[in-house]
């Protein structure tokens, strides 16, 4: 079985481009761009790790997570950022999330992060 991921970012061939990988290396990536259908998604899904972007329009990626983490505190959680940001990393980790900066490779950074992620592994 696929192990299901919440996967959000504003830029929509990221989403493509991050799903594809994902899907090939044994994820089920549900898509989002926004947001509000993130946070939405996060109450009526059942993921098992939160991909997200920091930069989320109006709205930070972290944010999600502290969602994600009130709702279900195990649920796995990857943050990407465009740029370092000492902060941004701080908070992640302190949310339990691990953070990946930009500019990143794909399968090589993603599969990194996720393997950092509790129960973030495909069976």
């Amino acid at each position: 079985m696929n192990l299901p991921v919440l996967l959000v970012d504003p830029d929509r061939d990221n989403l493509a481009l991050m799903a594809a990988f994902l899907r090939a290396s044994g994820y089920d990536p549900t898509l989002t761009d926004d947001f509000e259908d993130a946070a939405a998604l996060l109450k009526s899904g059942s993921f098992a790790t939160l991909i997200t972007a920091e930069h989320l329009g109006a709205h930070n990626g972290l944010h999600l997570v502290l969602r994600a983490r009130a709702g279900r505190p195990a649920m796995g959680a990857v943050v990407t950022t465009t740029r370092p940001d000492p902060a941004v990393e701080e908070e992640a980790t302190m949310f339990g999330a691990v953070c990946v900066v930009s500019p990143w490779d794909y399968p090589v950074d993603l599969l990194a992060a996720l393997s950092r992620v509790d129960g973030a592994q495909p069976a």
